[in-house]
């Protein structure tokens, strides 16, 4: 769970007027105090962690540059031998902090991620000495599957995001978007357990959800190559379910801080959710490319991957509302329902003989968008007042704003009537904030 700061600072200040007033007891205070030093403590410790892997980092390039400086004065021999000096002494130093620090999170961050610049650094070094040819893409695919045992061995959650991070950079490394992407969810899968193993240890802690949002991101950016792979034309209704689901997830599986907002994960995802749903309002967005004439293996389990979001957003949302525990907006987790509708309507009039299709039916999809991100918007507008949350309230004013701007630039509108639009939804921003200023000061 979140710490408010404030609150906490707050609270301290307090402690010595609740003693001397009798309210609570000296060893109380003393309790309460000793809870929140804690709290900060584990809270610096994130910092230790994160200089203790820079300085890991700046190490390894140091002794790089140095050997590199007196490179082609050794045999070949030499040069091997140099080459796995750094990957000996990281696997040294892995030993001693498996033995003697095993509880230092500091040590166990630092020990990994020299590991894995050593992995690169023999790898790079061996090829480099005895002409080994390849591909950019081979090298990072043969160095992640040699670290991500690092992730498990050593408990490490900046070297998982290390790997999550070189898992999208092979993604890019290939030879195009054509590429076969399947492999890309076989690398993510298996940083998953560890990802589970820190979730059950502590779901509300900033590695949790550190960890949680950078796999929703190379997750999206895998399914943008999937979707290019696949030639399905199902890609809005994949991204749809996507974030919907992380959306659901974020609200349903992580706990909200102590001043009642939302999951970092959560937010990220419906804020993208609220930027989509303003892409989609656009009629030029909605073209179909013709379909593919067969379809193998390969493109059968990428649009199957496509398929799975959607069907895991709606199976979400539904076990949620049978357990009446449902905490989101429900326009929000719908999102992947209204894209499959826009779908189905562009998908009647694409032909197969297409290279890329605009028809009428686009202009309907937009339309349904519209009507769409309008009703998005007044659902915000009305949880975020009935909650007393600024910020929801504004979001939704947000998404009829982007709306309006989206038709500015999109339509025949006068400019007296795009004025007064923008008029009326700037008035309606400031009337709602003085509606909740006038609420909160009343409570």
């Amino acid at each position: 769970m979140g710490v408010n700061q404030r609150a906490v600072r707050w609270l301290r200040s307090e402690l010595p007027a609740l003693v001397s007033s009798g309210t609570i007891s000296a060893e109380n205070a003393q309790a309460i105090e000793r809870y929140y030093e804690a709290k900060a403590g584990s809270s610096r410790m994130t910092g230790v962690v994160l200089l203790a892997a820079i300085g890991s980092i700046l190490v390894a390039a140091g002794i790089a540059l140095l050997v590199a400086h007196n490179w082609d004065e050794f045999s070949r021999p030499v040069r091997c031998v140099i080459a796995f000096l750094p990957l000996i002494a990281a696997q040294a130093l892995s030993v001693f902090v498996l033995i003697r620090r095993n509880e230092s999170k500091a040590w166990r961050e630092c020990a990994a991620i020299f590991n894995v610049a050593g992995i690169g650094t023999a790898i790079s070094l061996v090829s480099q000495t005895y002409q080994i040819t390849g591909s950019l893409a081979n090298f990072i695919f043969v160095w992640l599957l040699l670290s991500i045992p690092l992730v498990y061995l050593m408990r490490t959650t900046l070297g998982a995001i290390a790997y999550l991070i070189g898992i999208v950079f092979w993604l890019f490394a290939r030879n195009g978007w054509q590429e076969n992407p399947l492999y890309f969810w076989l690398l993510l899968l298996l940083v998953v357990p560890y990802f589970g193993m820190l979730y059950r240890r502590d779901r509300g802690t900033r590695e949790t959800a550190g960890l949680a949002i950078v796999i929703a991101l190379a997750a999206a950016i895998g399914l943008g190559f999937t979707a290019h792979f696949a030639e399905a034309n199902f890609g809005v209704v994949a991204f749809a379910g996507f974030f919907a689901a992380v959306y659901i997830c974020g609200i349903e599986f992580f706990p909200t801080t102590d001043s009642g907002r939302l999951h970092l994960l959560a937010l990220l995802a419906g804020v993208a959710i609220g930027v989509m749903t303003i892409v989609l309002t656009f009629e030029g967005i909605w073209g179909h490319s013709a379909l593919r004439e067969s379809i193998d293996l390969l493109h059968g389990i990428s649009i199957a991957i496509e398929w799975s979001f959607p069907i895991a957003a709606v199976v979400l949302a539904v076990w949620t509302f049978v357990r009446q525990r449902a905490q989101f907006s429900v326009l929000a987790a719908a999102f992947p329902v209204v894209a499959a509708i826009g779908w189905l309507l562009t998908s009647r009039c694409t032909g197969r003989d297409l290279t890329w299709s605009h028809t009428d039916c686009d202009f309907w999809a937009a339309i349904l968008f519209d009507v769409y991100a309008l009703a998005l918007g007044v659902e915000l507008i009305t949880r975020g007042l009935r909650a007393n949350s600024t910020a929801r309230t504004n979001f939704g004013l947000l998404v009829i704003a982007g709306l309006g701007a989206a038709r500015f630039f999109d339509s025949d509108l006068s400019f007296v009537t795009r004025a007064i639009g923008f008029i009326v939804i700037g008035v309606g921003f400031i009337l709602t904030n003085v509606v909740l200023f006038k609420k909160r000061t009343a409570a």
